[in-house]
């Protein structure tokens, strides 16, 4: 039965709304990729020893591409934190020397009125009763007494709150370079580890090209095909199809087709799905953040980023991110992160399929969100 042929026979259970319509395309754009690599894959085992195994290296290899992604946005935010802490140590510095200044301003006084008292100085009202010769100079006494105490008094006090406030800016001094001491320790040990990430990755990319290649062309056609595409839903009664050759037209032409979003989806969903299935048939690439390669991380970012959204490369970090939608609530332009190490993710285009950039060798595609391993969750942004 011909392409066209298989279409037709679900228009009459197609709704006309911009979601179906986009759906439509997709499962067109699906259909048609098989078409076309049927007759190379015909031969080609499906449990071919050779491409799962290719498939177990590429599965180790994304899992460690993301793990180093996750590892990058640690180390930079680590790196932010001990630039953060090495400024405070220099404003804490500062705020501990100025404190000090005016310790030793204070310090001067304190020092001449010890040395007073210690020279049998007094400003005690008992010294001036014994001192006077008159009431009235016993009245001067006293009220002179009264005021250079209070003076001192004053003076005291200023000293033990200056030092008091330079004791306090030295120990945050002494805090803000331990926590500067500690984030370059982290930044460090996260450095090395993305170190070692990235030389375990590009080992592991090796020996998958290197598997890659030891495949027939048969063999790579099968590793490329698309997944089977699930039957489009049944259309509410009374909803009339449109003629499907005009969307296989567009679908053969790849065109990119408009993403409805609807109950509740997010507003940037709808762009950045279209936005994916414009690079269907890019190459995967670890690392690859677009506009002609990407890893599947990479896609997510690159799509939500053509609509002003900034998201992390990292699908471990995706996974972490927006809002948590449940599988039942799924709608277009949500992610889906795969696997127990959330180390892979795609963007939900509707009717349980996704696009996605899957493994080395492989194009970005379209697939059933059941193709791509153990659903690790779903978020929103």
């Amino acid at each position: 039965m011909s392409v066209g042929r298989l279409l037709r026979n679900h228009s009459d259970r197609l709704t006309p709304s911009p979601l179906r319509r986009t759906m439509l395309v997709v499962t067109a754009a699906a259909l048609v990729g098989g078409v076309f690599t049927g007759a190379q894959t015909a031969t080609a085992d499906p449990n071919n020893d050779a491409v799962k195994k290719l498939n177990e290296l590429s599965r180790q290899a994304e899992a460690t591409s993301e793990a180093a992604n996750t590892a990058k946005i640690d180390l930079d935010a680590k790196l932010a934190a001990q630039r953060d802490a090495e400024k405070t140590v220099l404003a804490d510095e500062a705020v501990a020397k100025a404190a000090r200044m005016a310790v030793s301003t204070y310090q001067v006084d304190v020092n001449k009125a010890m040395v007073a008292a210690y020279m049998g100085g007094t400003t005690s009202g008992y010294g001036a009763v014994l001192t006077s010769n008159s009431p009235q100079n016993l009245i001067d006494q006293l009220s002179v007494q009264r005021t250079v105490g209070g003076e001192m008094r004053s003076r005291m006090d200023s000293y033990r709150a200056a030092q008091t406030s330079a004791d306090e800016a030295e120990q945050r001094s002494r805090d803000a370079a331990e926590a500067a001491r500690v984030a370059a320790e982290q930044a460090k040990n996260v450095r090395a580890s993305l170190q070692a990430k990235q030389s375990q990755l590009q080992v592991q990319i090796a020996v998958v090209k290197s598997q890659y290649n030891t495949l027939s062309p048969g063999q790579r056609a099968q590793l490329a095909a698309p997944a089977p595409v699930p039957p489009p839903p049944a259309a509410e009664p009374g909803e009339v199809g449109d003629a499907p050759e005009p969307l296989m037209q567009a679908a053969a032409a790849a065109p990119a087709p408009e993403a409805a979003i609807g109950g509740g989806g997010s507003p940037a969903g709808a762009g950045a799905v279209a936005a994916a299935l414009t690079r269907i048939g890019a190459p995967y690439s670890w690392g690859g953040s677009g506009p002609n390669a990407f890893d599947c991380s990479g896609l997510v970012m690159w799509a939500y980023g053509q609509q002003g959204v900034s998201l992390p490369h990292s699908s471990q970090a995706l996974a972490r991110g927006g809002t948590p939608v449940p599988l039942s609530e799924l709608q277009p332009g949500d992610v889906i992160n795969f696997y127990g190490d959330a180390s892979h993710t795609g963007i939900y285009v509707g009717n349980g399929m996704m696009v996605h950039a899957s493994t080395y060798g492989v194009p970005v595609a379209v697939v059933p969100i059941t193709s791509s391993g153990p659903i690790y969750n779903a978020r929103r942004y």
